[in-house]
C-alpha cells in the first residue's frame, strides 16, 4: 500500500540521517585532534581539516544534485539536519583553530596570528567561491572568520613593523607620549633635536628603508603558505599600515622639530610596492 511505501521511505531516510550524523560527529572528533598542526605553530599553513572542508561541501552538493537538471542548485539551508550539522562541523574547525593558537607551545609572537589569519581567510574565500547558497548557510561563521582575520592581521602587521623599524617606532612612540604632556614646542627639551636627527639619519635613509622593507616582505613570504593565497592581500594591508604609521611620524617630525622626514610616507609606499617585484626576481 501507499502508506507502507511512505513508511518505508521515511524509515530509510531516518537511517541515512542517523548514519550521516554519526559520520559528522566522527569528523568533528578528528578535527579536534588538530591533525598536522606543528606544536610551535610555525609554518602551520592551512590546517588539513580546513583544507578538506570545501571538498566535502562539493561532495554534498553533488549528491543533492543527483538526478536533477544541470542548472539545479540545492539550498542546503532548507534541509534542517544538513544545515545544522554542517554548521556544527564548521564551528569545530574554528574551535580547533582557537585551541591551536592559544596552546602553550604555540609561538605567540607571530605564529598564532598567522595561523588565525590564513585559516580564517581560506575558510571565507572557499565558501564565497561556492555561491550565494553556501555563503548564506555559513554567514555566521564567515562573519566570525572576518573578525578573526582582521584582528590577527592587524596584530601581525604591527609586530612586523615594530620589529623591523624598532628604533623609529620607539623614538616616535616616546615623542608622542611626551607631546601629549608638554605640547609640540617643549618636546625637544625632553628629546634633543640632535638626538632626534641622528636617529632619523641612521634609521631612515632611502637605501636603509629599501633594505628593511625587502626584509619584511621576505619574512612575510616565509611565514605565509603558498596554499593560503594570503600573501598579496596581507602585503597590500601592510603597505597601507606603513603609509599610516610613516604619515603620523612625518607630522610629528614637522610639528615638533620642523624636520622633513625622508623618505616620505608616499616614498615608503613606492618602495613597498617595488619590493614585491624585486624579491620575486631574486
Amino acid at each position: 500500500s501507499l502508506a507502507y511505501v511512505r513508511a518505508t521511505i521515511l524509515d530509510l531516510r531516518k537511517k541515512v540521517d542517523r548514519q550521516w550524523v554519526i559520520w559528522i560527529e566522527e569528523q568533528i572528533k578528528w578535527i579536534r585532534t588538530n591533525p598536522g598542526v606543528p606544536q610551535n605553530g610555525k609554518r602551520a599553513g592551512i590546517f588539513a581539516s580546513v583544507a578538506r572542508f570545501p571538498s566535502y561541501l562539493d561532495h554534498v552538493l553533488i549528491c543533492c544534485k543527483a538526478g536533477r537538471s544541470q542548472d539545479y542548485t540545492p539550498n542546503l539551508a532548507k534541509i534542517k539536519v544538513v544545515s545544522y550539522y554542517l554548521q556544527k562541523m564548521a564551528s569545530g574547525l574554528f574551535a580547533s583553530l582557537n585551541e591551536c593558537a592559544e596552546r602553550e607551545t604555540t609561538d605567540q609572537q607571530y605564529a598564532a596570528d598567522v595561523m588565525r589569519m590564513e585559516n580564517s581567510y581560506f575558510f571565507t574565500q572557499s565558501i564565497k567561491q561556492r555561491g550565494i547558497e553556501l555563503t548564506s548557510l555559513f554567514q555566521k561563521q564567515i562573519t566570525g572568520a572576518s573578525v578573526i582575520c582582521k584582528q590577527s592581521t592587524d596584530a601581525y602587521l604591527g609586530w612586523m613593523i615594530k620589529r623591523e623599524f624598532k628604533a623609529m617606532h620607539s623614538l616616535f612612540s616616546n615623542i608622542s607620549r611626551i607631546r601629549k604632556d608638554v605640547g609640540d614646542a617643549d618636546v625637544p627639551i625632553h628629546v634633543p633635536r640632535a638626538q632626534f636627527v641622528r636617529t632619523i639619519q641612521k634609521e631612515s635613509s632611502k637605501e636603509i628603508m629599501k633594505e628593511k622593507i625587502g626584509v619584511v616582505y621576505a619574512r612575510m613570504e616565509k611565514h605565509l603558505s603558498d596554499g593560503g593565497g594570503l600573501l598579496p592581500v596581507a602585503w597590500k594591508a601592510l603597505v597601507k599600515v606603513l603609509y599610516e604609521w610613516f604619515g603620523r611620524w612625518e607630522k610629528l617630525s614637522t610639528s615638533c622639530y620642523k624636520f622633513i622626514l625622508e623618505p616620505s610616507a608616499i616614498d615608503v609606499v613606492r618602495l613597498a610596492k617595488a619590493a614585491t617585484g624585486a624579491t620575486a626576481g631574486k
